[in-house]
């Protein structure tokens, strides 16, 4: 009996023992994994780092506050568990205390994507060892935020989950009595957002997609501010663009944008068709479109039969159920925000961007509104000649740093072939009144603001053409001279069209970019607005007003021959006159003809009556060693208006190498109506003011360039997609709209071929009032020539920067790499801004991390 009770009590002695070293072993791995999930060390929960590593190892958590600063750096207590050595469960202190514990294997695990076996590839790691035991690829990546690729619709948000397997072994030291139990548990690991609870895919609970959200946290995470879209009102278009957004994480992955923002009037406000914030819809108006209603309600838009959106399913033309709802990009989610940027200000408000030329400089007296109505603006290639070619070059390498330009339609540039078009020196005007006819030529009053006078004008006469021959009777016929004006008609017959009109040469050489023409146009009673008035230019050496007139679009050797429409203005049937103004930057000859004709059919008595010619030479771009916004250096020009669609034929092609500083175009003056047209110039048509302020198509494409060393005269090395600037920072090209008003249309085609031409990065649009349509292979009525591109592999972008603007439409195979733009990249005036970093609207960490959280499994050894 005393025996049977002494076994007894040994062995209920040896279980409590044994529980309390079983015990023990549970608290230690509760301590262990409260400090894995501590946020400056979960990274040690996906590293997949050898235990022995961990005291060198980088463990710095990848999340980033608004300042970029991670939470902190892992704890020594963390990263000393890997040691595998015995703790005191209490103090932590090293082989000492009754209850101790220590770390002894490590397992993570996960799937590759959409493989719903999230235990497929796995390290093993044991306490102390400088070595991993791997099945498959394991990686930390594999454990993410992203949405299943694959067409398992069941598949939520957080689908791409882990597992994390620690085994602790404990022991109870009772005297010389020592127990021991070990436990092994598995943890499933979560992606979420840096900053935030557990939450639907790119939020922090809120409902973007979906209805399942794992915590309460209504705040957006992972928010970025490459594209934001719906300024003032504005719309986006998503159906029919096979468009794809990404960025490169640090680590070198590319993954897709976690979300476009979309501007409402306030918080809580929807992105949606329904609250017409989203292109087609039948209830907007702001952007044209003959088949709105069509794609609203249904019925027939061009050659197709469409259910209408608001009866749409998924699948096919319409896209996902989002593209019908109008919430994302592609998949992308719209995140709404009543978000206020920055403003970008004009000429008679300070904002952010804006640019005050210096007085008296070459931009400041173009646009002075008692000059030519302030509207001397340059636009290249208004002839719309087909292979038109153009760069700009930036250097630095002098004093004061300039920015040139050269034009390489038929030529490559070469040393000689530069011009700068920035300085502070005033505008050189060259105004021409008309006096009398002597011989073959009328004479006039040449005056110029500047000295010796009329520097540009190749001699002192204007030859007339009447009917195509010389015209040496001034007093009669088509052409004449009364009252000291130019009189382009016949008072009794009809006149024929591009017949008639003066011409003169100018010397244009050493002044690429920097000519304009303008001239007053009246006319009598008779005149309508058919009866239009052209301006023409012929670069070939000559004095004559008679020849032909290119066909249109004319081709880039057309110049040398023939006589290329720049111009064409309708009919003025008053005595006032109406100013016309004309960009000659395209030309820089030392003999350049300049024709004023009548451009079609006048019948008797219409006469267009035209004086006051100028021909004026000046920037429009200046250097600054300190830019708005920003401390750094910059070069600021008037906005040109781009046209680079010949509508037949091959479009231009413009470089800009921005070797030499960043470049900024400004579209800011609220008197600066131009852009308004939601087409293209015309094949047979020279751009007007209406046009789009860059109207690219038929492979045209803009291309931004750097190269080191001296200044190159053929750039070709693109910028790359790392270098770009901090969020609401100037980048490398800038382009500056209105804050309000009048629509500023945008047609920006992109040639992307597999040798990578027509890539452009590093460029930025605030366009607060634009619209931007984004066209590539794949777009209808776009034909870039060529083989279409892969835009699905990681550098298959054609765009590389941000887009703010009213009105978005990705048209065809687009690919757009949005730089590093959440929280953690802002620049100095979006930090300034309360609504760049508004934690109750959003989180303002960055990053992705994991938590372990629900046991799956566990065993006592």
């Amino acid at each position: 009996m005393v025996s049977f009770s002494s076994g007894t009590l040994l062995g209920a002695r040896k279980q409590g023992q044994r529980t309390d070293a079983q015990a023990t072993a549970d608290a230690g791995v509760d301590r262990v994994m409260a400090a894995f999930n501590s946020v400056e060390n979960r990274r040690i929960l996906v590293s997949g780092e050898a235990m022995g590593n961990w005291g060198s190892a980088d463990l710095v958590s990848p999340c980033r506050d608004s300042s970029n600063n991670p939470p902190g750096n892992p704890t020594t207590e963390a990263k000393n568990y890997g040691d595998g050595k015995f703790r005191d469960l209490e103090t932590l202190a090293v082989g000492s205390g009754t209850r101790q514990f220590r770390v002894v294997e490590i397992t993570q695990a996960a799937g590759l994507a959409d493989n719903p076996n999230r235990r497929s590839e796995s390290i093993t790691t044991t306490a102390g060892s400088t070595k991993v035991s791997k099945v498959g690829n394991f990686s930390s990546d594999l454990i993410n935020l992203d949405p299943p690729t694959d067409s398992k619709s069941s598949n939520l948000p957080g689908f791409n989950k882990g597992y994390f397997t620690i085994t602790v072994e404990a022991k109870v030291v009772n005297g010389s009595s020592v127990s021991t139990a070990t436990v092994t548990r598995e943890y499933e690991v979560l992606p979420k957002c840096c900053g935030a609870s557990f939450g639907s895919n790119g939020s922090g609970g809120a409902q973007v997609s979906g209805s399942d959200s794992l915590g309460g946290d209504s705040r957006f995470c992972g928010v970025e501010f490459g594209m934001i879209l719906g300024l003032n009102g504005g719309t986006a278009w998503q159906n029919f663009a096979n468009d794809i957004y990404t960025k490169r994480l640090p680590s070198g992955k590319v993954v897709p944008i976690t979300n476009v923002i979309g501007i409402v009037s306030k918080d809580g406000d929807k992105f949606s068709r329904a609250a017409i914030r989203v292109r087609p819809n039948s209830k907007s108006t702001t952007v044209p479109d003959p088949c709105d209603p069509a794609r609203w309600s249904g019925g027939r838009c061009g050659s197709s039969s469409w259910t209408g959106l608001a009866k749409a399913s998924p699948g096919g033309i319409y896209g996902t159920q989002a593209d019908i709802d109008g919430t994302a990009l592609s998949g992308i989610p719209i995140f709404p925000s009543a978000l206020t940027l920055p403003t970008i200000g004009n000429e008679a408000v300070t904002g952010k961007y804006n640019f005050t030329w210096t007085k008296n400089s070459g931009p400041a007296q173009r646009v002075d509104p008692s000059i030519d109505d302030g509207q001397r603006y340059p636009t290249l290639n208004p002839a719309s000649v087909q292979d038109y070619g153009f760069r700009f070059r930036t250097r630095n390498n002098v004093n004061p740093p300039v920015l040139e330009v050269c034009n390489d339609t038929n030529t490559n540039c070469g040393n000689s072939s530069w011009t700068a078009i920035t300085g502070n020196s005033g505008t050189v005007n060259n105004r021409e009144n008309f006096n009398s006819m002597s011989g073959t030529y009328i004479t006039n009053n040449c005056t110029s603001s500047s000295s010796p006078a009329c520097p540009t004008w190749v001699g002192d006469r204007w030859y007339g053409v009447d009917n195509n021959s010389p015209d040496t009777n001034m007093t009669s016929g088509r052409l004449r001279l009364s009252s000291g004006s130019i009189r382009i008609g016949a008072t009794s017959s009809t006149t024929n069209n591009r017949l008639n009109g003066i011409c003169r040469a100018a010397n244009l050489s050493g002044n690429l970019g920097r000519a304009m023409l303008s001239f007053d146009q009246a006319g009598t009673s008779k005149v309508d607005t058919a009866d239009q008035v052209w301006v023409q230019v012929q670069t070939s050496s000559g004095t004559s007003c008679t020849g032909s007139t290119a066909s249109s679009p004319p081709t880039k050797s057309a110049v040398n021959i023939s006589w290329v429409t720049v111009a064409k203005f309708p009919g003025v049937n008053s005595s006032t006159s109406q100013r016309r103004v004309v960009s000659l930057a395209d030309y820089e000859n030392s003999n350049t003809r300049i024709r004023i004709i009548n451009g079609t059919n006048t019948g008797n008595g219409e006469t267009h009556i035209i004086d006051n010619v100028n021909l004026s030479l000046s920037d429009w771009c200046e250097y600054s060693a300190n830019s708005p916004a920003s401390a750094a250096p910059g070069f600021h020009c008037l906005g040109p208006q781009f046209n680079l669609d010949p509508g037949s034929g091959n479009g231009g092609q413009v470089w800009i190498d921005a070797s030499g500083g960043p470049v900024s175009f400004y579209y800011t003056r609220t008197d600066d109506l131009r852009g308004n047209l939601y087409t293209a110039a015309s094949a047979s048509e020279p751009s007007t003011y209406d046009d789009p302020l860059l109207s690219a198509g038929r492979g045209a494409f803009l291309r931004l360039v750097k190269c080191s060393g001296s200044p190159s005269n053929n750039c070709e090395t693109p910028i790359p997609s790392t270098e770009v600037a901090l969020v609401g920072d100037p980048d490398n090209l800038n382009f500056f709209g209105r804050d309000s008003g009048q629509q500023q249309v945008i047609y920006y085609g992109v040639l992307n071929t597999s040798s990578g031409i027509g890539k452009v990065s590093g460029i930025w649009f605030y366009m607060p009032v634009g619209y931007f349509e984004l066209k590539a292979y794949g777009c209808s009525g776009y034909s870039p020539g060529g083989t279409a591109p892969s835009i699905t592999g990681d550098d298959g972008w054609i765009l590389s920067g941000r887009i703010w603007t009213q009105h978005f439409k990705p048209c065809g195979d687009v690919h757009i790499r949005v730089p590093p733009s959440s929280a953690s990249n802002l620049g100095q005036v979006a930090a300034a801004s309360g609504s760049f970093s508004d934690s109750i609207t959003y989180v303002p960490w960055t990053g992705t991390d994991w938590v372990a959280r629900t046991i799956t499994r566990s065993r006592y050894n």
